[in-house]
């Protein structure tokens, strides 16, 4: 594994106006990293940009990721500003709560994939000729591999982006350049989709989250150490290495939730079980 000093390191982190974003802005600026925040909210990202230690105060892009074409603007504002980036975060994310059969192919579904899917890409393709020994990080979820209803849209394209993520990692072999996957499980964030799904009568219990800063803590640590995947917190491995303990799980919330039509079409702005990361 190649270490990363992050230490004047040009750093774009997209997704950074809340929950696991804004704690890794916060984490990266006090390792003295040349960071560049971007999300939909340029409030909330001053917010961050002001509460963010080190020298240099980081550079708020304003951005919607739903929106085709808006990660090539977002990748030639950031070489504008910053240079050759170093390092790419696409943490950037939106959820929604659907049923498939109400939600399909319809404008929430492409926003949703237009952010989780093509936005990092887009800004991968943009952002690596002119990358050198960095690294680019990709924020999937564990419900990759959690068939939960009315999280379909969400999981598939987190599934998605991670197969890109390892795809990636096999093309770029040999360039000095880490490719890292970064699987969050549950995480207190201000809109965790547990308490959105339509239950029958009040949410499953489920195992307590970690913080947002723990889990900014876990991926800076990963990109520091060159790694290629960092799970955290680390149970949540589970699912992903036993696609049966994934299944029985998803079966297990079916049970409990009511699946009408007017329940399950609720939508949600955030990123998913994690919060919202745009």
């Amino acid at each position: 594994m190649t270490r990363i000093s992050l230490a004047g390191a040009p750093v774009l982190l997209t997704g950074a106006s809340s929950g696991i974003g804004r704690a890794l802005a916060i984490e990266l600026a006090g390792r003295g990293a040349l960071l560049a925040i971007a999300a939909r909210r340029k409030d909330a990202l001053d917010d961050v940009a002001d509460a963010a230690p080190g020298p240099v105060r980081p550079l708020v892009l304003e951005a919607d990721l739903s929106r085709p074409g808006a990660a090539g603007e977002l990748a030639g504002r950031a070489l504008d500003a910053l240079g050759p980036v170093r390092i790419l975060i696409n943490n950037a994310g939106a959820a929604l709560v659907a049923a498939q059969g109400e939600a399909g192919d319809g404008d929430a579904a492409r926003a949703l994939f237009e952010t989780n899917f093509w936005s990092p890409l887009a800004l991968t393709r943009a952002l690596l000729p002119t990358m050198r020994d960095g690294a680019v990080v990709n924020v999937t979820s564990t419900v990759q591999a959690l068939p939960v209803p009315v999280l379909g849209h969400y999981g598939a394209s987190k599934a998605a982006l991670a197969h890109a993520t390892r795809t990636l990692r096999n093309e770029l072999r040999g360039t000095g350049i880490t490719v890292l996957e970064v699987v969050p499980g549950a995480t207190d964030t201000a809109a965790r989709d547990v308490g959105l799904l339509p239950w029958r009568d009040r949410p499953m219990r489920m195992p307590p989250p970690v913080s947002p800063e723990s889990a900014a803590r876990a991926i800076v640590r990963a990109i520091e150490r060159g790694e290629r995947r960092r799970v955290h917190p680390f149970p949540s491995l589970l699912p992903l290495e036993s696609p049966a303990i994934g299944r029985l799980f998803a079966a297990l919330v079916t049970r409990r939730l009511s699946l009408s039509p007017a329940a399950a079409g609720r939508t949600s702005p955030g990123r998913g079980p994690a919060g919202p990361r745009g």
